[in-house]
């Protein structure tokens, strides 16, 4: 197959920016070329980066584009430019999957072939602008449902597959020592629920009994610029004097975009704590799967979007974010797992084992056999045309 993965027009690949998006569809399309394929990620033109080049068996287009806006509206303007320009340099292709918003409404059809939308953010009405496309990647359950509850007649074109997580956070990790470390992985914004976090973290040094952890720390790991989906300077400013108490044993590390960086803080870290706050944003948070992968405790908001991969006191724990004191909630099940080794340990395994329906050869595999199965939809489809053609075409009499 002639595979093309069009990413958005704000992120480069390689990923020297981040993105977990762009992380995942660089994992998948390694795994499709050792698969035999002829596989082209288009991305955002960046600096010295090759306008064209083949990299590791991958071919890479690379498309003018600039920074994140702070403007929703400017973004979306941004991206239907990237979008235009993306359209007229697209390779021929069988499968042509994308994320971008707007491209699955220019892409032409000749060339892009099959068009595969990944939907990896909660739908917001704008399902019905994706009716060119021949299948809508629901990246969880509850997008899936979303997108049938918002578009019930293109519930037949979901399938849903989730991300996939690279092997080297399944492996090494008994090489590493485990530190009183409470881990945070994510954008420094406000939907991220960092806050919470703080405040939880504070409240188990105020207690009574806090010598029982006070050798606890906490990291917060990410980018707060908005060009890379922070919320910028002032908010990072907000969120250190919430943790000014706490001293050194709070610390806001910045982004890491090196994966064996990465891989270190997850193997190090004890705990992992996603708060997310964000409704109808998350549609399948990359980073406690990456760090159940890495065999961290984790605890998560009560979102549905962790359902595929949470499954309360067994494979993670859950807060729920939405009560009158959530950061209460939160330091309860942060309570429950420091002062209860065994459990932390057995949530740390069961969780490691929930990932690895995510490794990428399985997530490889699902998604290579949903493209072939589009595929082996033509002949029949022609074959349909055909008889209906026949059976409306006058039939000549017999001389």
């Amino acid at each position: 197959m002639r595979i093309t993965i069009v990413l958005g027009p704000f992120l480069p690949v390689p990923t020297v920016l981040g993105g977990a998006v762009e992380k995942v569809h660089l994992l998948l399309a390694g795994a499709y070329r050792d698969a035999g394929h002829d596989v082209t990620i288009v991305s955002r033109r960046y600096k010295d980066f090759a306008d064209q080049e083949i990299a590791d068996g991958i071919r890479h287009i690379r498309i003018a584009s600039t920074d994140r806006s702070a403007s929703l509206a400017v973004n979306l303007g941004l991206d239907l430019r990237y979008a235009l320009r993306v359209a007229r340099n697209l390779p021929p292709s069988d499968v042509t999957v994308t994320n971008s918003f707007f491209l699955p409404l220019v892409l032409p059809r000749r060339a892009a072939g099959k068009i595969y939308v990944q939907v990896g953010r909660f739908p917001k009405r704008q399902m019905f602008l994706y009716f060119r496309a021949s299948r809508l990647q629901a990246v969880s359950s509850a997008i899936a449902c979303a997108i049938g509850d918002q578009a019930p007649w293109l519930a037949d074109k979901v399938a849903t597959i989730g991300y996939a997580i690279g092997e080297p956070y399944f492996t090494g990790w008994h090489d590493e020592t485990r530190e009183k470390v409470v881990l945070f992985v994510g954008r420094i914004a406000q939907e991220k629920g960092i806050e919470l976090l703080l405040k939880a973290f504070l409240s188990l040094q105020s207690d009574r009994a806090s010598d029982r952890f006070a050798d606890w720390r906490l990291r917060i790991v990410g980018p707060h610029d908005t060009t890379q989906g922070g919320d910028g300077a002032d908010y990072l400013g907000y969120l250190k004097n919430i943790a000014g108490p706490l001293g050194r044993r709070c610390e806001f590390v910045g982004p890491i975009f090196d994966q064996d960086a990465l891989i270190r803080e997850y193997r190090k870290g004890a705990i992992f704590v996603y708060p997310s706050l964000a409704e109808l944003g998350e549609a399948l948070p990359v980073a406690p799967l990456e760090a159940m992968a890495a065999r961290c405790a984790t605890v998560v908001s009560n979102l549905r979007c962790f359902d595929d991969y949470i499954d309360p006191g067994v494979t993670g724990l859950r807060f729920e974010h939405r009560d009158a004191a959530p950061e209460a909630n939160l330091a309860a099940q942060l309570i429950s797992l420091i002062e209860a080794p065994d459990r932390l340990q057995r949530i740390a395994e069961a969780g490691h084992r929930s990932a690895c329906r995510f490794r990428t050869p399985a997530i490889a595999a699902r998604m290579l056999d949903d493209f072939a199965g589009l595929l082996d939809e033509r002949p029949h489809l022609s074959r349909a045309r055909a008889r209906r053609r026949r059976a409306a075409s006058p039939r000549k009499k017999a001389p």
